[in-house]
């Protein structure tokens, strides 16, 4: 991918700033995920070309505007203009947020065609988030990724549905932040997940991060995420496998371990299962496309 696509939605990141974010890049959305490393750019006052629009999956996080800290919670959707400074409050462990950013003329067009007035300038305001737009932004995720037949057609389909849903909570009434019914206790796995992923992780390990026995954990999580705890981790391993290939120059050895696989080739099983290609393959494959 040409990095200045990237850039339209990003500001001017390099891929080392985003090599701990996890990014979908269509034609008017850009989709970028922390995936558990520190965000550094995120840190220091900036400003952004597109609309940011965010919401949290972890109850921890704050965002400074104008001087004055605003609490990142789940249940409400974040709403920043492009011409907003804003920075992110250093934490203990790294906030886990989507946050769909929407190219500033293909949203204020939108927003006048529908409600005859120009766009309002938000600066931190929250609207509420309904539980459609999570879902839609997971299922563009997996085409993106996945890259089956006629993915691009679905793709830019559900972009549009996302924008036009983010247009309709904003367009609708904010609201005080309540929360959504999460479990607290699978969101802390995961959590425990992303921060310790180069280590190894046995399930006894997420149980106890989530405060819950094995039985009662593992039962949870595959109702709440649709697969077991260690088949979740593996994919979220295989998928930071995967964006190392394409950003940086590390050998597999070296992404290998770094991804928490025991050995290189245990690694290339997984990544070959998942991926139809090894990960030399792979790294090939799409850099001669770039």
């Amino acid at each position: 991918m040409d990095f200045k696509r990237v850039r339209e939605f990003a500001g001017s990141v390099s891929p080392e700033d985003l090599k701990y974010v996890d990014y979908y890049i269509g034609e008017h959305m850009g989709i970028f995920i922390p995936n558990g490393g520190l965000f550094e750019y995120a840190l220091e006052p900036h400003r952004l070309p597109a609309y940011v629009f965010a919401y949290m999956y972890h109850e921890h996080g704050y965002v400074s505007i104008d001087n004055r800290l605003i609490s990142f919670k789940p249940g409400g959707l974040l709403c920043i203009s492009p011409t907003v400074e804003r920075y992110e409050v250093p934490m203990d462990l790294q906030s886990r947020y989507c946050a769909v950013n929407i190219r500033k003329e293909h949203i204020e067009a939108l927003y006048t065609e529908f409600t005859g007035k120009c766009i309002p300038e938000f600066r931190g305001e929250y609207y509420e988030l309904t539980h459609e737009i999570p879902e839609l932004v997971k299922n563009y995720i997996y085409e993106y990724t996945q890259k089956r037949l006629g993915y691009e057609t679905i793709c830019s389909s559900l972009e549009n549905i996302i924008i036009k849903k983010i247009l309709r909570c904003i367009i609708g009434e904010k609201i005080e932040l309540k929360g959504l019914n999460v479990r607290f206790e699978v969101e802390k796995a995961v959590q425990y997940m992303y921060q310790n992923m180069h280590n190894k992780i046995t399930l006894d390990d997420l149980a106890n991060a989530s405060q819950m026995s094995i039985s009662r954990f593992s039962f949870i999580f595959k109702e709440q995420l649709g697969a077991s705890p260690m088949e979740y981790l593996n994919d979220l391993r295989l998928e930071r496998a995967r964006r190392m290939l394409l950003l940086g120059d590390k050998n597999i050895l070296e992404i290998s371990q770094e991804c928490g696989f025991g050995s290189t080739s245990y690694f290339t099983t997984r990544f070959n299962k998942k991926f139809s290609c090894t990960p030399s393959s792979y790294r090939q494959q799409h850099k001669t496309k770039g």
